[in-house]
């Protein structure tokens, strides 16, 4: 990222509002339980918690610190170094109302693997049923 621009997945998806896309896009949490609650309680919670349904769907463990959701389709373009490449998003963008970049570094593990070490994550994302894969920029 010497010259300002991070390497990043874009993806395109169509939400009713920005609020249903960031239910989408971001880490959700139950309530804490409160101090009275038991163990099992309190185990049962951490258990449940955080849903993420972007992670979920792409089946990948990720770094929630570098996902982002940007307010406009020009603060995607302004992302992305290559002019081809900024019209390719630009003239994909009526199709969407809502964009979402995942960093490279957001993705460290594939859930598909059958694997137990970690290991590189080999495959690219995908679209899925929420959103659509739109590729690889920078």
């Amino acid at each position: 990222m010497q010259d300002g621009y991070w390497p990043f997945h874009l993806f395109g998806a169509t939400f009713v509002s920005d609020a249903e896309a960031q239910q989408y896009v971001f880490e959700q949490w139950e309530s804490e339980p409160p101090e009275s609650a038991t163990e099992a309680e309190y185990s049962a919670w951490e258990d449940r918690n955080p849903t993420w349904r972007l992670a979920e769907e792409l089946e990948f463990h990720m770094d929630p610190d570098f996902v982002e959701f940007p307010g406009s389709l020009e603060d995607v373009i302004t992302k992305i170094r290559c002019p081809e490449e900024r019209a390719l998003v630009s003239s994909k963008a009526a199709e969407f109302t809502h964009f979402i970049m995942v960093g490279l570094d957001a993705i460290w593990g594939d859930r598909r693997s059958s694997s137990t070490q970690v290991e590189p994550v080999v495959r690219l994302p995908e679209s899925t049923v929420a959103i659509t894969y739109l590729g690889k920029f920078n």
